[in-house]
């Protein structure tokens, strides 16, 4: 540590301007005092001579030039070790030009050398304080040595107090004692407080980083976040809560926050102040001519004592939230009121059945979907099902069909977008004979065809806005006119549309008509993409590759074809899945390998990719093999090495150990138990 400050230039210090000014100031502080003693002794000793008033005068105006130009050196020049060492040599003389001019060995400022060693600690190293400690004593021994032995004359000219030897030797060596003890002293209070000065200064520089790391952090948050002290008042606020409040992020500080709230939504001040004991509560206003509702979260700030200092206030949007919680209770009513509606029908019936090939699915999704046509099927109300191509919307509408009381009857689906639209009227609602060219024979229509049970309108938005009116009256009035009848012709019929366009902005556009549309989506049901219901994917693979292989065979899916299979982002969702599987089970038999698989398929990234590509899959056969084999053994024994290699491979956690083979967790819990795998180690 020595070494290191004598080689560390003085102004790199943090503090060394104020080090300057405090060095000079002592200077200066005993120029003043030597200048006010000199006064002193003159005026009130008449006996001092001329020459020793000339004398005194002019070692005090040396000094007191030597001050000024070393001040203007330091200003000018760089304070290198030369400029250190001949101040604190000159400031060792300034004390002796004092203590001579107030009598030498019996003056009562010996104390002034102790300031210069301090210096020299202070500004330097201890190793200058310590040599200064010696340059004071022998400048003062030389001084004293002169004055008795009458080398040189007193300030005052008056005679040398007679000073022995004996009594000049411990006067000296105490001198030196104390300068060294106060030299030693000083170097270790002055590291000390360096090091603490240098610690603060740190811990200041980072708290300043991490405040303004947190402020922008703050900033980028897409919720509203305010702080408040203990009487909520506010202490700051980020961008989002600026837009959301309407307020100034300067200006709005120390204001209450409750007051803020009052004028945003109209309620009491002090209502809010209730709700916030209770850590949450909810903003309903208008903003922009709309409805708004928001989530306030209320957390208090405890420091470590358990001392409460502030509150933080957080404002999360829940305006589309609400809006499709809503639209679900709605649905979710009216499918209740049917369902009690039709339990007669029901119990008739039996169990509503909704599971059919392929519409299958373990996400809470689609577990949704199942109990809302659970309840919609036992009655007779018009449903809209909406979704992207190959989502299933025809297999909905089948499952609502088998669990109704219209199960025994016909089911006929009716894509609209395929009929032209110079016959979809006559396909519909059948037509007479010689209604036009070539009818030659009466048709009934499919509205008549599927009375008494379902007709399933598929890609309703595609139909033109006359048949779009037709098909209103039908559906009002249960009435169908064939073309070229007048007479109109009853039929008992369940309707359910299904179509992937946005048919409220058909709407709008005027391409569909609105009170068709409410007539239509008495129960609407919307399915997700399979994109976006990806744990499905398993499976719907199983159910689908059964349906393609046949009862009593046992597909299989090797982990790195299924990893493909969930990487991938199907546009034709679960149409073009059965289309991917049944390629590959025509090139691969049972066993599905990567390389079966479409390149789209294999080449598709992964939404939470690790950066791992999956390797092709190693297809071991045995070229002897002897029979009789015991098939399900050897099967068993790969499905245990594969299960037991997942578990090493994720440290014994299950779920990740299920997603690197492809299958659910549950799946994946009930061939552990078989194989009495991964018993000791926890999920």
């Amino acid at each position: 540590m020595e070494g290191q400050n004598k080689k560390t230039p003085w102004r790199t210090t943090p503090y060394a301007e104020q080090e300057l000014k405090a060095f000079f100031a002592i200077r200066i502080a005993i120029l003043v005092l030597a200048c006010a003693l000199f006064a002193y002794f003159t005026y009130s000793t008449l006996s001092m001579s001329h020459e020793a008033f000339q004398h005194l005068c002019f070692i005090f105006a040396s000094c007191g030039l030597l001050t000024l130009a070393s001040w203007r050196w330091c200003r000018q020049s760089s304070k290198n070790s030369f400029f250190l060492h001949s101040q604190f040599i000159l400031d060792s003389l300034i004390v002796s030009a004092i203590i001579y001019a107030t009598g030498g060995p019996i003056s009562p400022f010996l104390f002034l050398y102790l300031p210069v060693v301090m210096a020299a600690s202070i500004f330097h190293s201890r190793t200058i304080a310590l040599f200064m400690s010696l340059f004071c004593t022998v400048a003062y021994s030389i001084m004293v040595t002169a004055l008795l032995h009458k080398w040189i004359p007193l300030a005052d000219a008056s005679d040398v107090v007679h000073l022995p030897m004996g009594g000049m030797v411990p006067q000296v060596l105490g001198l030196l004692c104390a300068m060294i003890l106060v030299a030693i002293a000083t170097s270790f209070l002055t590291r000390k407080l360096r090091f603490s000065t240098a610690e603060a200064q740190a811990s200041r520089l980072k708290l300043q980083e991490f405040t303004e790391h947190q402020r922008q952090l703050i900033d980028e948050l897409p919720d509203a976040v305010v702080t408040t002290d203990s009487h909520f008042a506010i202490t700051s606020i980020n961008q989002s809560a600026s837009l959301f409040l309407g307020v100034d992020e300067v200006q709005v500080v120390n204001e209450n926050i409750f007051d803020l709230l009052e004028d945003l939504d109209g309620t009491s001040s002090e209502i809010h102040k209730a709700n916030a004991r209770n850590e949450e509560f909810e903003l309903s206003f208008e903003k922009n001519n709309q409805l708004q509702h928001v989530l306030c979260r209320v957390k208090t700030i405890y420091r470590e004592m358990g001392e409460k200092v502030g509150h933080l206030f957080i404002f999360h949007d829940v305006t589309k939230l609400r809006s499709v919680e809503e639209q679900l209770e709605v649905h979710e009513r009216m499918a209740k009121l049917l369902s009690l509606a039709s339990r007669e029908d029901e119990t008739r019936t039996g169990v509503v059945q909704t599971k059919i090939a392929h519409f299958v699915g373990e996400s809470p999704v689609m577990q949704q979907v199942f109990k809302l046509i659970a309840r919609v099927a036992a009655s007779n109300a018009t449903v809209l099902v909406s979704g992207e191509s190959g989502t299933g919307k025809e297999l909905v509408a089948r499952a609502i069909h088998l669990g109704s009381s219209r199960a025994s009857m016909p089911f006929v689906p009716v894509n609209c977008g395929a009929i032209p639209e110079n016959l979809i009227e006559s396909e519909l609602f059948g037509y007479k004979r010689g209604a036009f060219t070539g009818a030659a024979q009466d048709y009934q229509g499919l509205f008549k065809h599927a009375d008494g049970g379902t007709i399933f309108l598929d890609e309703i938005g595609e139909l033109p806005l006359m048949m779009q009116s037709k098909l209103l009256r039908a559906i009002q009035d249960k009435v169908i006119r064939h073309l070229g009848s007048d007479r109109s012709v009853p039929v008992d019929v369940r309707i359910i549309a299904a179509t992937n366009k946005n048919l409220k902005k058909e709407v709008e556009e005027g391409r569909f008509r609105e009170d068709l549309f409410y007539r239509l989506n008495v129960i609407n049901i919307v399915l997700p993409p399979l994109r976006e219901r990806r744990e499905d994917i398993p499976q719907l693979t199983n159910s689908i590759l059964k349906n393609l292989i046949g009862e009593g065979k046992t597909p299989v899916v090797p982990p790195a074809t299924m990893s493909l299979l969930m990487n991938y982002s199907y546009p034709g969702n679960v149409r073009e899945l059965e289309n991917i599987l049944e390629r590959a089970y025509v090139l691969g038999g049972e066993v599905l390998v990567p390389e079966h698989l479409p390149e789209v398929v294999r080449e598709a990234k992964s939404p939470c990719s690790l950066g791992v590509k999956p390797q092709e899959t190693e297809i071991i056969v045995l070229e002897n093999i002897e029979f009789p084999v015991n098939l399900d053994e050897v099967l068993g024994n790969i499905e245990c090495r594969y299960l037991d290699a997942a578990l090493k491979k994720t440290n014994g956690a299950k779920k990740k150990a299920a997603e690197l083979l492809g299958i659910n967790f549950r799946s994946f819990r009930y061939r552990i138990s078989k194989f009495g795998l991964g018993v000791d180690v926890e999920d």
